[in-house]
């Protein structure tokens, strides 16, 4: 192990060539506080995804009808889900905690003056409980009392709302859609974004579904959902929901059952992806940086070829020398590494105080791991200046000008 002679000589550097010695580090500095961020934004990054997924739930199963063939091409009959598909469904306690669907019906009502398509989704009281994804702003959601007794009432979406009410109370007032006159009892929103992709567009209402079969077939819903009561039962479920619309249906009728398991999957190898490349990319930041302290270090050695020949000739041996330069290398890996932890903590620490819509997930073992990775590599990079400076003849060493 180098002695204190050794570590003496190595601190003498940032004393006699500060500015060198700092702009050389900068390099190293910065890598190994992009490490950090880089770990820091796709744990953070994938908690926000997976945040954004439990707000839907995560047990989610959903069902829709895709049709039915015959001969494995010729579509026969409309054999789509129905209310009594939902409460066969529902009738599994021991699995579901709660079953609900939706009819997705096409609307025109007058919007500013004009007239405007609307979304008509019929619903019942079980949606916000198992879809999850439904915040009541103002007034109630649909109840019971509305199904049994076919009430002409809505809820319409927040967009919607505004643009025909602003701020009012929604008592007295009224929506007037397809041939119909609904009182407007409530306002909701979806506190999840779904980018257009789920049941709610900006302009929709929902109507007890009792009334939305007004204009379907057989009670017939779009979709079918339904919560699981444990995430180790998911894909039971699946085929569970899968197999009770076959056993209810016609042969040949064909029902997509998906799941959020499929969903967190997907959503968790996009973020492992993304989240090894950023770690590469940092990866090269924290190796050009040592490039900078392998160039520094072999011109230490062009400086002080002098000085090497005049300890090998007071007895210092190879080991001595390449000690001390690895030692200096080191040095200079763990005061960069040090200062790139800091950095890299301190920005998604400051951010934490700025920023409360997402958690900013800063994981430990990638400090530990990119300072020990930093400090490997000025080792690494150190060896060959410290080789060269070992091998030089003391004789000719002595000669040098």
């Amino acid at each position: 192990m180098p002695g204190a002679d050794v570590w003496d000589t190595a601190l003498r550097r940032f004393s006699t060539h500060p500015l060198q010695t700092w702009l050389t580090l900068a390099g190293l500095v910065v890598g190994t506080a992009s490490l950090i961020f880089m770990v820091t934004l796709g744990l953070t990054g994938r908690g926000y995804v997976n945040e954004q997924i439990e707000g839907v739930g995560s047990r989610l199963v959903w069902a829709s009808y895709t049709g039915t063939v015959s001969a494995g091409v010729a579509r026969t009959l409309d054999d789509g889900i129905t209310d009594a598909d939902v409460r066969a469904v529902a009738a599994r306690r021991d699995l579901f905690s709660g079953v609900t669907s939706l009819v997705a019906l096409a609307g025109r009502t007058t919007v500013l003056n004009q007239a405007a398509d609307i979304v008509v989704l019929g619903g019942d009281p079980a949606y916000g409980d198992v879809r999850k994804n439904l915040r009541i702003l103002r007034g109630r959601f649909l109840d019971q009392d509305d199904l049994d007794g076919l009430a002409k009432v809505c809820v319409a979406s927040r967009k919607l709302y505004e643009e025909l009410y602003g701020d009012e109370e929604p008592e007295g007032k009224v929506l007037r859609t397809l041939g119909m006159s609904f009182a407007v009892v409530g306002e909701f929103d979806e506190p999840v974004d779904t980018l257009g992709q789920g049941d709610v567009k900006p302009r929709t209402i929902f109507i007890p579904a009792t009334v939305a079969w007004f204009f379907t077939p057989r009670r017939t819903v779009n979709t079918l959902f339904a919560e699981v009561r444990d995430s180790r039962d998911v894909p039971l479920a699946v085929e569970t929901v899968g197999q009770t619309l076959r056993e209810r249906h016609h042969e040949g009728s064909q029902y997509a059952v998906e799941s959020m398991t499929t969903v967190i999957r997907v959503a968790n190898a996009i973020s492992a992806g993304l989240l090894a490349v950023f770690v590469l990319v940092a990866a090269v930041a924290v190796l050009v940086g040592g490039v900078g302290i392998m160039n520094i270090m072999l011109a230490s050695v062009e400086h002080r070829v002098q000085e090497i020949g005049l300890r090998k000739s007071l007895g210092a041996t190879r080991r001595d020398i390449l000690a001390q330069f690895l030692a200096e290398a080191l040095l200079l890996g763990v005061v960069g590494s040090a200062l790139g932890v800091l950095l890299g903590l301190a920005v998604p620490l400051a951010a934490r105080l700025f920023v409360d819509q997402v958690a900013i997930r800063i994981s430990p073992l990638s400090v530990v791991l990119a300072f020990l990775f930093s400090c490997g590599v000025t080792l690494v990079f150190g060896l060959a200046p410290a080789h060269r400076a070992s091998s030089l003849d003391p004789v000719e060493a002595l000669r040098h000008e």
